[in-house]
């Protein structure tokens, strides 16, 4: 009983050890490319996303990407630990 109460123990520990570890690596060093397109598709869920571009890739930072749906392209900048954030363009001013 002893054996199997501290296998039980020790898979628990380790599990949430390594996701932990998973976790601080993917928020200190950034997380990898196809995991920030996942979450800009989780997003987008509601919207048809044709085309995912990236602009500017600082990794401890934060990664710019262009997001095109299918009524707007819209500019969405991820921070490391799965933020997302919104980028709102500025308005042109009419000319006079």
């Amino acid at each position: 009983m002893t054996y199997i109460s501290s296998i039980l123990y020790t898979i628990i520990v380790g599990g949430l050890f390594i996701f932990v570890f998973i976790f601080l690596y993917d928020w200190l060093f950034g997380e990898k490319r196809e995991k920030q397109i996942r979450k800009i598709h989780k997003y987008f869920r509601n919207e048809n996303v044709q085309k995912v571009e990236i602009l500017e890739h600082l990794p401890k930072k934060y990664t710019l990407y262009q997001v095109k749906t299918g009524k707007e392209t819209k500019r969405v900048k991820i921070k490391p630990g799965y933020k997302v954030i919104k980028m709102v363009q500025k308005k042109k001013e009419p000319a006079q």
